[in-house]
């Protein structure tokens, strides 16, 4: 939950027109109503955020050698250095990226239905996934668009996985057929591939009969509309992510961002949550779905190795003394349910001794993208380099940090406007700050008030790092900021 409604208002208000530049001259703009259709850029919104992530659980750039313990040859790893590429045309829309690949048993969890999330979903962190689901959500696509011809393809390590979901017409449940294909090149001994993972969904081609390319996703749409939303999205990635190089080949029109700073640093999905981002709540959903998990697994963690998982208590003497504290010592974290409830006296008192043995995380930690790489990408986008102005709020509230940044510049031509809007580098389809607080207005009231309204020929930009963001919906379009 977010503590800063009034904040965004202010920043987003320091933007008014008497701190700015002279703008161009007025001109007059033709009001268009039409309403976009998401299907497209929500395919690749599923899949471009958890492979940022897996790529960012490994360091770059190094080739890697190892033995494969089915075959008798070495397998050489060669990264690849091309960055992310998107890639759209009348067949398939297909994301790769250069990560370190997915292990078989992710794959074969895209398609077990009888788990929907993951222990992840009740992890706060300032990182883009958070329900852990993103490949699953993918897996029916395919169906949808072609019942008949498509499917999902998911290579990596090497290997060509394509899942195609039908429907069993007597028991009418979800099947899957898999097919396995090996991709990767054979040499003296040596099995090498490029490292990184493809994810395709496929569809047949159709065409009409003048030969034009029918659009599976909406008939009743020009593609060209499809192409700016999903160019869009793509400038969203690229504006909060300045160490990512990202490739749209949309019908194989390239358009290339290239990182600004490749070595920028942020907080990773490798390191440890924070005990400060929880209250009483939240700990008891991650405990819950640490029990569940184990369940399943056959296994039971002590309270010992869950405190592992936290910063600052990933070393014995502070682990020791919390549970000197609260007496805990060799109990399992199943023992914090009872009679299917949790013991929230129990885990209300290991919260406060976590808190109390750890010091909350800084906003410098969290990671600030920054002036510089923001009036780049403006520039990029055809702003006025004399009009781009940046501002930058970080405060730490009862404990949880946050880093609010904003850009705005004047585009230099005819334009309308341009938002882009997201948390913890991930961008939205959509504007996700719809309200703040109890003040009822949302981020597009808030510039009309500062005379940027959708016939303007500006860009701004408004990113949020938030440890513990909340969305109204499972599809996270739009961001709960309370007061």
């Amino acid at each position: 939950m977010l503590h800063d409604g009034p904040s965004t208002v202010a920043l987003c208000n320091s933007f008014s027109r008497r701190g700015t530049p002279a703008r161009p001259k007025p001109r007059q703009f033709v009001s268009v109503q039409y309403q976009l259709r998401n299907y497209l850029a929500h395919n690749v919104k599923s899949l471009v955020p958890s492979r940022i992530t897996s790529a960012e659980f490994r360091l770059l750039g190094l080739a890697v050698v190892r033995e494969d313990p089915l075959l008798p040859v070495r397998i050489l790893e060669v990264p690849d250095v091309q960055g992310w590429v998107v890639t759209v045309d009348d067949r398939r829309i297909s994301v790769r990226d250069n990560g370190p690949g997915l292990p078989d048993s992710t794959i074969q969890g895209v398609m077990d239905f009888t788990v929907r999330v993951s222990s992840r979903e009740a992890y706060c962190s300032p990182t883009r996934g958070a329900q852990g689901n993103a490949l699953k959500t993918l897996v029916g696509m395919p169906f949808v668009l072609d019942p008949q011809h498509g499917q999902l393809v998911i290579t990596t390590g090497g290997v060509e996985h394509g899942i195609a979901c039908r429907l069993d017409p007597v028991s009418q449940r979800v099947m899957f057929d898999v097919k396995k294909t090996l991709v990767s090149s054979h040499g003296k001994g040596v099995r090498f591939y490029k490292l990184g993972t493809t994810v395709r969904v496929e569809w047949s081609e159709k065409r009409g009969e003048t030969g034009e390319i029918k659009w599976p996703f909406d008939e009743s749409h020009p593609i060209d509309k499809h192409r700016d939303q999903l160019a869009a999205l793509a400038r969203g990635y690229s504006l909060f992510n300045p160490h990512l190089t990202l490739t749209l080949d949309w019908f194989g029109k390239r358009t290339r961002f290239k990182a600004t700073d490749p070595g920028w640093r942020k907080w990773k999905p490798s390191w440890p949550t924070s005990p400060h981002w929880y209250e009483l709540p939240h700990l008891e959903r991650l405990v819950g779905a640490y029990v569940a998990d184990g369940r399943e697994r056959g296994t039971d963690r002590t309270v010992a190795d869950f405190l592992r998982e936290f910063d600052g208590l990933t070393g014995s003497r502070k682990r020791t003394a919390v549970l000197d504290q609260v007496d805990l010592k060799r109990v399992h974290l199943s023992d914090l349910v009872t009679d299917r409830r949790m013991r929230s006296d129990v885990i209300g008192r290991l919260l406060s001794a976590m808190k109390a043995n750890t010091v909350p995380v800084t906003p410098r930690r969290l990671g600030q993208i920054g002036r510089d790489h923001f009036t780049k990408r403006l520039i990029e986008f055809g702003c006025l380099e004399e009009s781009i102005q940046y501002r930058v709020r970080k405060r730490c509230d009862d404990g949880i940090a946050f880093v609010l940044e904003s850009a705005f510049g004047y585009l230099d031509g005819d334009s309308w406007r341009q938002i882009y809007a997201g948390a913890n580098w991930s961008a939205g389809i959509k504007n996700p700050f719809r309200t703040f607080g109890t003040t009822g207005e949302g981020l597009e009231s808030v510039l009309i008030h500062q005379r940027a309204g959708r016939t303007e020929p500006i860009v701004f930009a408004i990113h949020l790092a938030h440890p513990r963001v909340e969305y109204t919906d499972r599809g996270k379009s739009a961001i709960a900021v309370r007061d």
